[in-house]
């Protein structure tokens, strides 16, 4: 996914959703994971599904796997 030449990186899952579409959901689980963790530097979609009601989809859902550099900077 990514590498961290000399660092360590840190590999999360989330799953995001959106009523919209998986390009959304992807996003939506970039932008969450944005607000806590810093140095993200990749997103592997690895699964993706949806709700259905009736004969529509109303919620799509990513899995995915989101990748940030762990800060190695000792605390003060």
């Amino acid at each position: 996914m990514t590498e961290a030449i000399g660092g360590v990186v840190k590999v999360i899952e989330l799953v995001g959703s959106s009523p919209t579409s998986f390009d959304d959901a992807v996003r939506t689980a970039v932008r969450t994971a944005a607000v806590s963790l810093r140095n993200l530097k990749g997103v592997e979609v690895v699964a993706q599904s949806a709700t259905i009601e009736g004969s529509d989809i109303v919620n799509f859902k990513a899995t995915c796997r989101i990748a940030f550099v762990v800060d190695s900077t000792p605390p003060e």
